[in-house]
C-alpha cells in the first residue's frame, strides 16, 4: 500500500465547498451534497492515487480518465468518457466512525475496490491510528516485510505482513489494519502479475507496473539480493 500525497483537489467546486462545511455538522452522507460532488471527490482522489485502489493497489481507472486536462477551473468535465467506460471503485470513509457527522471530509476519504469497501472492511469502527496512506508518517517500507504465505495454494504467493522489528502489540495491529484494510485481499491475482514481470526483468526487459507498485517494488528487492554473492 503506497503512500498517497492528497495535497492538491482538482475540483475546486468541492474544494471550497468542504470549506464552507461545519465541522462536525456536515449534512448525512446520503444527501444532495454527495450527488453534487460524488464524481469530483471520486475523480480528484484516483488523480492523487493514480488511478489504483488506495489499499490493494490494482488499477481502477486507466491514467486517461484522470488527466488534468479532464478539469476545467471548477470540476471534473469528462463526464461523457465516464458514462460510457464505467470507472470502478467506491468512495472510502478511512475511518467511519467520522461518517455520520463529517461524512464529506478530503481527509477522511480514497477510492478503493468495491469489494474491499462494501465486503471486507464495511461498517468497521474499530481504526487504528496507523497505515494511513496519506498520513505524513506512513511509510509502507517501514511498516511492512514481503515474506511467502505458507498457507497459499499451488503457486508461491507472498503477502505484506508486519515488520518484526516492531513490538508485539504494534504487530497486532498492523496486522488487524492489513486484514481491515483487506491489502493482501488479491494476493493471488498480484502474485500472478508480479510473476510475469519477475520473469520479464530476469529476460532483460524493462518493467514497468502500473499497478502493485509496492509489491512489486518489495519483490525486485528480493530478486536484487537473490544475486548478491
Amino acid at each position: 500500500m503506497k503512500k498517497i500525497d492528497k495535497s492538491l483537489i482538482l475540483s475546486n467546486n468541492y474544494k471550497n465547498a468542504e470549506k464552507e462545511l461545519k465541522k462536525d455538522e456536515h449534512e448525512p452522507y446520503e444527501s444532495k451534497f454527495k450527488r453534487d460532488y460524488y464524481t469530483d471527490i471520486k475523480m480528484s482522489l484516483l488523480y492523487c492515487q493514480g488511478g489504483l485502489c488506495a489499499y490493494t493497489e490494482q488499477m481502477i481507472c486507466e491514467p486517461s480518465f484522470i488527466y488534468k486536462q479532464n478539469w476545467d477551473d471548477d470540476k471534473y468535465k469528462s463526464l461523457e468518457k465516464l458514462e460510457k467506460y464505467k470507472v470502478e471503485g467506491d468512495l472510502e470513509h478511512f475511518d467511519e466512525s467520522l461518517k455520520p457527522k463529517n461524512a464529506f471530509s478530503w481527509d477522511n476519504f480514497f477510492v478503493v475496490i468495491a469489494h474491499v469497501n462494501r465486503n471486507i472492511k464495511g461498517t468497521k469502527k474499530i481504526i487504528k491510528g496507523i497505515l494511513k496512506p496519506d498520513d505524513k508518517d506512513y511509510n509502507p517500507y517501514e511498516y511492512f516485510i514481503w515474506i511467502k504465505d505458507d498457507t497459499n495454494r499451488d503457486i508461491d504467493v507472498y503477502i505484506f505482513a508486519p515488520n518484526k522489528d516492531f513490538s508485539i502489540k504494534k504487530q497486532k495491529d498492523i496486522k488487524y489494519m492489513i486484514d481491515i484494510l483487506g491489502i493482501n485481499y488479491l494476493d493471488y491475482k498480484r502474485q500472478r502479475q508480479l510473476n510475469e514481470w519477475r520473469d520479464k526483468y530476469e529476460m532483460g526487459f524493462e518493467v514497468k507496473p502500473y499497478q502493485y507498485p509496492t509489491a512489486w517494488s518489495m519483490t525486485l528487492k528480493q530478486l536484487k539480493e537473490e544475486k548478491l554473492p
